[in-house]
């Protein structure tokens, strides 16, 4: 007598197993999830060249290490490794040696600037993150939040505080104060989580109201 091997039985099996397989790898494909491109604000390099600092930038800092600077009244940016300004221009970011066109009217070595983290890259092709993380004049309100609730002390009275910068890099606030003739004495800085503190709440998810995220 022969053995009898059910075929018909084991092939249906095979088929069966084997789309059982195929359907589990495509149940698996289907739901692998593609990360949405966000700007990276950290960067991916750490610089380690030493740049020379514009003569307009806020004194007093360590800005040996600083690349790029962001004007926001200005919608500018300086390099510092090429020592020229990005301005926007019929549509393109454009460079140049002299402060752009927008920036006319300002004084630089008194406007608000934001010492960008060490490891930014070309931050102008993101212009719309600084934009929205540095409003226009969204500064406004530190020197008073700074003297009313005494966060520098042994400020007089009459004198005031105005802000000078925002240093990404220490996460801190920049003022020059000013005695009541106007005369500038010396830029303070207060740590950006004293003042946000007192910043409206809806601003903290935003670095002119809650400071530059750590990792």
């Amino acid at each position: 007598m022969k053995p009898y091997f059910p075929f018909t039985s084991v092939r249906w099996s095979a088929i069966i197993l084997g789309l059982g397989a195929l359907l589990f790898l495509q149940s698996c494909s289907s739901t692998t999830r593609t990360a949405t491109a966000t700007y990276y604000p950290y960067g991916n390099s750490t610089y380690t060249a030493v740049y020379t600092p514009p003569s307009w930038a806020p004194s007093g800092q360590n800005l040996s290490l600083v690349k790029y600077y962001f004007i926001p009244d200005c919608d500018a940016y300086y390099d510092a490794s090429t020592q020229q300004f990005y301005s926007m221009s019929n549509g393109a970011w454009v460079s140049s040696y002299t402060v752009p066109t927008s920036c006319s009217g300002h004084d630089l070595s008194s406007t608000y600037t934001v010492l960008l983290n060490s490891n930014t890259v070309t931050p102008w092709l993101n212009n719309a993150f600084y934009q929205t993380n540095y409003p226009i004049q969204s500064y406004m309100g530190y020197g008073n939040i700074v003297l009313s609730h005494n966060l520098i002390s042994g400020i007089p009275a009459g004198y005031s505080l105005s802000p000078r910068g925002f240093n990404e890099n220490t996460n801190s606030v920049i003022f020059t104060e000013r005695a009541p003739d106007g005369t500038t004495l010396a830029l303070q800085n207060v740590p950006m989580s004293s003042i946000s503190t007192y910043m409206p709440p809806e601003t903290h998810i935003y670095y002119y109201g809650g400071g530059y995220p750590t990792r």
